[in-house]
């Protein structure tokens, strides 16, 4: 009987200690199923130049469904200053009238590349790479999931200059090709 407890407790033991020895091994980053990617300099150069409060003028596209005078976007440091938060709000008469979008930008080192999230008013999600292009310019493309199920997918392309930084947004199509929206021009609020 005593054997039999022991030679149980042993393969046990020996079952036991693989499994821990097996889960050890594969947790190795050499055995990460994607691997993990440093960000790359321009990343924190990027992050570093969007912190603060930039204002665009919204007088060309004001309508009575979109009644407000500019777009103002604020940027943070997020925990660490390893990613940026942020938000979207709307300005009537030089006065804040509410927040539409809050935005987090970080490096995913899972997938090597600076991932953009944002969250609508209107419970709208949407997510997708910003990439910088050889001539310095910045691109993201993101997919949008609405509350009624609908899916879109939207493009920016941005140019970020001293005290400036100049939006475009597309309306990307089932081919690829994207269809120009609307361009703003935000310009860095003075601390």
């Amino acid at each position: 009987m005593r054997k039999r407890i022991f030679t149980r407790v042993t393969v046990i033991v020996i079952v036991l200690l693989a499994a821990v020895m097996r889960t050890a091994a594969g947790n190795r980053p050499e055995d990460a199923p994607f691997g993990a990617a440093p960000p790359p300099a321009w990343v924190a150069t990027y992050l570093e130049a969007m912190i603060g409060t930039w204002i665009a003028d919204n007088r060309p596209h004001r309508s009575e469904d979109e009644p407000f005078d500019a777009y103002g976007i604020e940027w943070k440091w997020g925990v660490g200053k390893k990613s940026i938060v942020g938000r979207l709000f709307a300005m009537r008469d030089g006065k804040e009238v509410g927040t539409v979008w809050d935005f987090r930008e970080f490096w995913h080192p899972g997938d090597g590349q600076l991932i953009a999230s944002q969250f609508g008013s209107d419970g709208t999600y949407g997510v997708g790479p910003h990439a910088r292009k050889a001539d310095g310019t910045m691109e993201m493309l993101q997919t949008f999931y609405a509350p009624d199920g609908g899916v879109r997918r939207i493009g920016h392309r941005s140019e970020l200059k001293p005290g400036e930084m100049v939006s475009r947004s597309f309306d990307v199509q089932s081919d690829g090709t994207w269809k120009a929206r609307r361009v703003y021009s935000f310009r860095r609020k003075p601390d």
